[in-house]
């Protein structure tokens, strides 16, 4: 098979596999990872790892990622170390960690950079740089990347690596937040809750919750519930705050069942389990 059919043919596999046709585009993906060709071999990590038309298995996946990183695939490279931060399929090692992501991101996989950035940020595999990690994460947020806007924002919120400065912060947070990052969208929303780099609007603090919390994350399902419980930003209802509350709850989020819990102590709800 040529080069170019193979280009073909990887193609039609990854239009299979977005269309969700796993079962062929992993034939497709095998046959090409046999032959040699990187971008196959990463996606058969990707199938590998998500079990995705073949039995899950990290050993496997961490395999294929190993022969395409080894190809100088960056994509491979950024999550083999991923697995080998995580010990998933591979032992546990955060210096081999540091090396796969320094590798990516001197092919500019904005993923890895933010994964080195971490690192850097928490002394993992490398001595602990609180100000290199924010460098890092402003490369991957001035080319558009949400973790590296979110990441870099809350660098800025807490002062770390950089002079604080919630004003930037929250504008990082808006970025990220619009290109559908929840956690982003819940520090928005906490910004405009308290007046943090912001002007303090509870309404915007609600519309911004209610987005985050849409996509399930518990914090912005326990600070809607307050906000709700409370009538900041929104009108009081007792029943749709304590629906939000349970959904933290359940999450294991031990704020809102506190307050679940003093709801009922103070017989506002019962109990009824």
């Amino acid at each position: 098979m040529t080069e170019q059919q193979m280009i073909e043919k990887f193609k039609e596999g990854k239009g299979l596999f977005d269309n969700k046709r796993f079962n062929d585009a992993f034939s497709i993906f095998k046959e090409l990872a046999g032959s040699g060709y990187a971008e196959a071999q990463f996606m058969m990590g990707i199938c590998c790892a998500g079990g995705l038309g073949t039995e899950k298995s990290d050993v496997n996946a961490a395999q294929w990622f190993s022969k395409a990183a080894d190809q100088g695939n960056a994509n491979a490279q950024n999550e083999l170390g991923v697995f080998y931060q995580l010990g998933a399929g591979v032992e546990k090692n955060l210096e081999k960690a540091v090396d796969l992501y320094s590798l990516a991101a001197a092919q500019g996989n904005l993923e890895a950079i933010c994964h080195l950035a971490f690192c850097n940020q928490h002394g993992l595999g490398i001595e602990k740089d609180v100000a290199g990690a924010a460098n890092l994460y402003r490369i991957a947020a001035e080319a558009g990347n949400a973790s590296g806007q979110l990441q870099l924002g809350l660098c800025y919120h807490k002062g770390q690596g950089v002079e604080q400065d919630y004003t930037a912060a929250a504008d990082l947070y808006y970025k990220a937040a619009k290109k559908g990052d929840k956690w982003a969208q819940f520090h928005l929303g906490f910004c405009y809750y308290y007046g943090e780099g912001v002007e303090q609007d509870f309404s915007k603090a609600v519309d911004v919750f209610k987005v985050s919390a849409s996509q399930g994350l518990d914090e912005a399902q326990y600070h809607l519930g307050v906000c709700v419980l409370n009538g900041q930003g929104t009108e009081r209802n007792l029943d749709v705050a304590v629906g939000l509350l349970q959904m933290a709850a359940e999450q294991g989020h031990i704020e809102a069942q506190n307050v679940l819990n003093e709801l009922e102590k103070r017989g506002i709800i019962k109990n009824d389990g």
